[in-house]
């Protein structure tokens, strides 16, 4: 029979939909996301490498922590000066209660600095001692490094080296620190020897007092001696002004006035005669001024009153007394006249007298009046001729002061550079004199609240927090590696990554077993059999897409278990009292009859190697030969009806051709894929050959899967069947 007619008699059909596994959205179809829930399943599953990552990592911690030396710690504590407080300000009024931490900053970065550490060093010879004598030998690694030839042998340290490294490693040894909160600096020293913690801490303290007493001490004596050397040019130049005033005077006849001088610091300004003459004119001009204008507003307000013949406002000007009186007596006059008036007829006697007597006195007032005006017109004009006199005599003077005036002013000059060259002097003679005092008692403004003492007990290594800390960084490492061992896994765990990986069908899974496939046969692996029994059923019973009476059971890469896929399939079949058959057409590596426990035959019809199974092994090919197709076809197409199943083992689909053509005859194909191991582009290939040659693939089964290393959600009816066994144990 041809390969068309064997293929004709059950036609290819593709997979119902029902079959193509489409796996939810949602993290569990997602590899790129982890749950806790899975990360505990893969710490569970690798948790062997969990262990060894770990229990390497603790180890080499617990072999440093071990290795560490006891160290001992000294703390003192001082507090800076003053001086670090911040004036207060209308601003800022709370100011004096802030602390500039510019300036105790600035002390901290003193103390951090090489300098105090190099007069620490020194002070104790730290570089003699066996702690930083042997820190500065090359490490054992570094020995190793160098006997091997990977190191250059470095050059013996001279004493200078010794010294500044011996001081650098010292630096690494001190905490200066500052809580920012007052002026107290806390120096805490470490040392391998608690006396030597203690004289560290110390030492720096006095290091630290010494070295800013002497920069105080540095900085006086360098402004005194800046002060020195002005000093001497200062005294010169005060000496020449003095002389210089002395000699303009004798020269210009200026000799001070005492009574009469203005004083200009500690030096008397001389007034000559002219200037006393030209000041008393000015005084007497000031005073006639002053008196004409008097004069002129009496004449003027005299005037006016005058004027209006208001005798009241004329005598409270001038201050008649006549005048007064007059205006009184008219005063009367005019209110008897007035009285008569009003009882008398205008030709009375007695009112015509007493008119009269009103006209005589308004005469005498006005004659008193003009008097009194012609006065004190008299008074204005004498006034104003002292007053012109004054000028025309200060005018005068002023002639003759002028030539006077300018050797006053040259004098003026001379004077003020002589008091100003004096003062500087003496402002510099009174600082040389302050500072040359401060230099001989000049003190740090550092207090010591707390002297180091020799502390009591090591004050680490904390190895309890080390342990801690490497047991927690273990773990991690090992969660870590656990999580990258298995995410760098190639191979395929779940039937659900199988079909979205693959896009085939899985069928079911088989376990790991222990011992060897014939005690399988045994029913000894209660779990084994049934996932078995469970893929045959679903080859017998299942959809019509996936039932076949002649399976090719392969894989995609040797090794996978395709040929312990096929013998049990075929026992589980006979268990059941049907017949199968089991073709091994893998002529490069046959091994169905050696898992049989058949020995001596390596090619041939085998009936009842177990009860209900027959196996017909193909001959081993040279690698020039053939299978022969052909008779292969015919074998099966002949054998049909007596068999319920025929199983064929061929070899890998990517390695040999045999698989595809043999393929080509069955109903169908199974493949074989190892669990953990086979990788999802291996199987995509496998299936894409097998569709080359019109092959029908059923699907895939996961072979070699390890129990106890699955998870929840990976090994469902595993579980369920372990629970029945031991049910059925116990029953």
């Amino acid at each position: 029979m041809t390969h068309r007619a064997v293929t004709s008699i059950m036609p290819a059909q593709p997979l119902s939909a029902e079959l193509r596994f489409a796996p939810p959205g949602g993290p569990e179809g997602n590899e790129d996301f982890i749950s806790v829930g899975r990360v505990f399943a893969i710490i569970r599953r690798q948790k062997l490498a969990v262990i060894s990552v770990a229990g390497v990592i603790l180890l080499a911690a617990a072999g440093w922590i071990v290795t560490l030396k006891p160290y001992y710690e000294s703390a003192t504590e001082v507090m800076v000066g003053a001086r670090q407080m911040i004036s207060a300000t209308p601003q800022n009024p709370y100011a004096d209660q802030a602390i500039d931490l510019v300036a105790l900053n600035t002390q901290v970065g003193i103390l951090r600095s090489p300098v105090i550490a190099e007069m620490v060093t020194r002070s104790l010879r730290l570089e003699d001692t066996d702690e930083y004598r042997q820190a500065l030998h090359p490490s054992a690694l570094t020995r190793l490094m160098i006997r091997a030839g990977l190191k250059k042998r470095p050059e013996p340290l001279t004493a200078t080296q010794r010294f500044r490294l011996t001081a650098a490693m010292l630096m690494g040894h001190v905490r200066i620190s500052n809580d920012g909160r007052s002026t107290i600096i806390d120096v805490v020293a470490r040392a391998a020897d608690a006396q030597r913690a203690a004289a560290i801490a110390n030492a720096y303290v006095a290091a630290y007092l010494s070295y800013e007493r002497q920069a105080k001490i540095d900085a006086a004596r360098h402004a005194s001696e800046l002060l020195e050397e002005q000093i001497a040019p200062l005294r010169h130049q005060a000496e020449q002004a003095e002389q210089a005033v002395s000699r303009y005077r004798e020269e210009q006849g200026l000799n001070p006035i005492a009574e009469g001088g203005e004083e200009r610091g500690r030096e008397t300004l001389p007034m000559t005669p002219a200037d006393a003459r030209l000041a008393q004119m000015n005084r007497e001009l000031g005073t006639a001024e002053a008196d004409l204008a008097r004069v002129q507003a009496q004449y003027r307000q005299a005037s006016a009153a005058a004027a209006s013949g208001d005798a009241g406002a004329l005598s409270a000007v001038t201050g008649s007394q006549l005048i007064q009186n007059l205006a009184l007596q008219q005063a009367t006059v005019n209110a008897r006249i007035s009285m008569l008036s009003t009882t008398a007829l205008g030709q009375n006697p007695e009112l015509r007298a007493a008119q009269s007597q009103s006209a005589r006195i308004g005469a005498q007032i006005a004659a008193d009046t003009g008097r009194i005006l012609h006065g004190l017109d008299y008074e204005v004009r004498a006034a104003q001729g002292r007053v012109d006199a004054l000028k025309a005599q200060t005018q005068g003077l002023q002639s003759n002061v002028t030539t006077e005036g300018r050797a006053n002013i040259k004098l003026r000059q001379l004077l003020s550079e002589a008091t100003a060259a004096q003062s500087v002097y003496r402002d510099y003679l009174s600082r040389l004199t302050q500072i040359s005092a401060e230099t001989t008692i000049q003190q740090a403004e550092v207090r010591v609240i707390t002297p180091g003492e020799v502390p009591l007990g090591p004050a680490g290594p904390p190895r309890k927090e080390y342990g801690a800390i490497a047991l927690v960084l273990a773990l991690a490492a090992g969660v870590g590696a656990a999580l990258l061992r298995d995410r760098g896994r190639r191979g395929i765990r779940t039937l659900a990554e199988l079909e979205q990986r693959t896009h085939l069908f899985g069928i079911g899974i088989l376990p790991n077993f222990k011992g060897n496939m014939l005690q399988q046969f045994g029913d000894e692996d209660f779990v084994y059999t049934q996932m078995l029994n469970a893929i045959r059923t679903m080859l017998s019973f299942g959809q019509i897409a996936l039932r076949a009476q002649v399976v090719v059971v392969t894989s995609a890469q040797g090794g996978e278990g395709k040929t312990t896929l096929s013998i049990s399939l075929a026992a589980s079949m006979a268990a059941r009292g049907q017949r199968a058959l089991v073709i091994d057409c893998d002529p490069y590596n046959p091994s169905v009859l050696r898992m049989f426990g058949v020995s001596g035959g390596e090619k041939g019809f085998f009936s009842n190697v177990r009860p209900g199974v027959d196996v017909l092994a193909a001959p081993r090919l040279r690698r020039r030969d053939a299978l022969d197709f052909a008779a292969i076809g015919a074998f099966i197409e002949s054998h049909r009806a007596v068999y319920d199943q025929i199983i064929i083992d061929t070899p890998p689909v990517l390695a040999f051709p045999e698989a595809g053509a043999v393929a080509s005859m069955a109903d169908g194909v199974i493949l074989a894929v190892k669990w953990q191991s086979t990788d999802a582009a291996s199987v995509v290939e496998a299936a894409r050959l097998l569709r080359a040659y019109d092959a029908r693939c059923l699907g895939a089964v996961l072979t070699g899967v390890q129990i106890d290393n699955l998870r929840d959600d990976e090994g469902g009816r595993m579980g369920v069947y372990a629970r029945y066994k031991a049910l059925a144990a116990a029953g």
